[in-house]
């Protein structure tokens, strides 16, 4: 009845019927494990009941949003029979939700880097472009919103690198591979295709690549890797991150390298690292 009572009442609130509906399925749910656990009813909940009840969530696999939506949804309801004068405490006042856990950034090994980057046919206008794309993404760390804008006139390779504009404006060095691949795709094809538009990456119409037009590239070269990752820029940006911090780069110098506005934007791809610690060690320690 109390759970009846309740619902009319956030009925009455500025909140969706999706929130409330989430809220209600929430309390529903504790009042059958108290019920079937306890043979007790929600007026007689006490806070051992209510941590008992997270602790079976997490075993059944939910994740932390839905044990916190759990949390709010039981203090609030406790709350409002506090108020109600239907129990003298809230038994769920002090529980915390948890921390949200964050997953670790996917990445593609070293392998399958070097297995991408023998699929596009260099020869070609299309295999050219898509190469220089791969590497670049890859080598840089750059984001592919930064990647569409870039101007041949941004582009020095003599010098092996490349002004990104933007937000987030520096100069990024390019691997020895992806001065290569964009020397063969200026020279052999790029400037064949097309000389009067401004940017580097074209399609084959002659206009600048769209980021859709990026994505299908990628989705394409996924197909033919055959294995169980999805592929996209963001990976390819992880990738850059995590191998350059598991061969001994400092967070600062990749920080810098990637655009990022704070060292802890790049915390999280610490998780993912395999030092190379002895290696390091001896290339890094002046008393070895």
């Amino acid at each position: 009845m109390s759970i009846d009572i309740y619902e009319k009442y956030l009925s009455k609130r500025n909140l969706s019927e999706n929130t409330i509906s989430s809220y209600i399925y929430d309390i529903r749910s504790f009042k059958e494990y108290l019920w079937e656990e306890y043979d007790l009813d929600l007026n007689e909940t006490k806070k051992s009941h209510i941590l008992t009840y997270l602790v079976n969530l997490q075993k059944k696999g939910k994740s932390s949003s839905t044990i916190s939506r759990t949390i709010s949804s039981l203090k609030n309801f406790f709350n409002f029979l506090k108020n109600e004068k239907i129990i003298s405490d809230n038994p769920a006042s002090s529980i915390h939700s948890p921390k949200p856990i964050k997953k670790k950034p996917s990445i593609l090994t070293e392998n399958e880097i070097n297995l991408l980057m023998t699929l596009p046919d260099k020869n070609t206008f299309k295999g050219s472009r898509d190469l220089a794309i791969l590497e670049l993404l890859y080598s840089s760390g750059i984001k592919v919103s930064e990647l569409i804008n870039i101007k041949i006139s941004e582009i020095n390779l003599n010098a092996g690198i490349i002004h990104i504009a933007g937000p987030k404006e520096r100069l990024v060095p390019l691997s020895q591979y992806a001065k290569g691949a964009i020397e063969n795709y200026m020279n052999n094809f790029r400037n064949k295709k097309i000389e009067d538009n401004l940017f580097l990456f074209i399609n084959t119409s002659g206009k600048p690549i769209s980021r859709q037009g990026i994505w299908k590239i990628i989705k394409s070269y996924e197909k033919k890797m055959n294995i169980n990752k999805e592929i996209s820029p963001q990976v390819l940006r992880n990738s850059f991150a995590v191998h350059l911090l598991s061969n001994g780069a400092d967070l600062g110098t990749v920080q810098e390298l990637m655009g990022l506005s704070s060292i802890s934007a790049i915390q999280n791809y610490v998780n993912n690292v395999e030092f190379k610690s002895l290696e390091v060690f001896k290339k890094s320690f002046p008393r070895v």
